[in-house]
């Protein structure tokens, strides 16, 4: 079975910042790429730097309507992968990308919050994106990344857009439903400020 990132379409929402390298890789695979953000000026850069890869896509994923215009999309160029900023998107959107806009995976990039102690004291320890609460898991994603953080020493970092998107673009890649995370959320009182 080919890579969801071999041969479609490709959504990409947050496409101007954090999952612009993303982006560029998928269009130096030949690959074409939705790319949705706020920003057209950012939007029409992305097109002229990739000609004919990147479709770009304005819009506010958090305002009204926007699951029409992500259908209106696929409807135009079938969808057969997704890599979406959660923080961009309603939970009630993701469901919909999940569920009928979307032909393959969706890998939803969750920030470190997801992991937040539930309870103080509760700091160190394992923890896996298996442990977040049932609501959380309602069917909104068939993939999750969660953006922990790069320890490494006495110091610790928050990860590049460059390692954020080439992690996301594995997961999007992998051949089995999965949900990970990037770095380490743990011990928490180690998160960078």
């Amino acid at each position: 079975m080919p890579a969801a990132s071999e041969g479609g379409q490709v959504l990409i929402v947050g496409a101007t910042r954090i999952l612009r390298p993303a982006v560029t890789a998928l269009s130096e695979r030949a690959v074409s790429v939705t790319a949705v953000a706020r920003s057209a000026a950012g939007l029409r850069e992305l097109a002229d730097e990739h000609p004919g890869r990147v479709i770009p896509l304005a819009a506010d994923a958090t305002a009204h309507g926007f699951g029409s215009v992500l259908r209106s999309a696929a409807e135009r160029a079938p969808l057969t992968g997704a890599v979406v900023y959660a923080p961009a998107v309603p939970p009630g959107t993701l469901a919909e990308l999940v569920g009928s806009v979307v032909a393959g995976p969706v890998v939803v990039l969750a920030t470190s919050e997801w992991a937040a102690p539930a309870e103080s004291g509760t700091d160190a320890g394992e923890w896996t994106p298996n442990d977040r609460p049932a609501a959380a898991r309602s069917g909104t994603a068939s993939r999750l990344l969660v953006l922990g953080w790069h320890a490494g020493g006495a110091a610790t970092r928050w990860h590049t857009p460059r390692e954020i998107s080439a992690a996301a673009l594995a997961l999007l890649d992998a051949p089995t439903d999965r949900d990970t995370v990037l770095g380490t959320v743990r011990p928490w009182s180690s998160r960078p400020r």
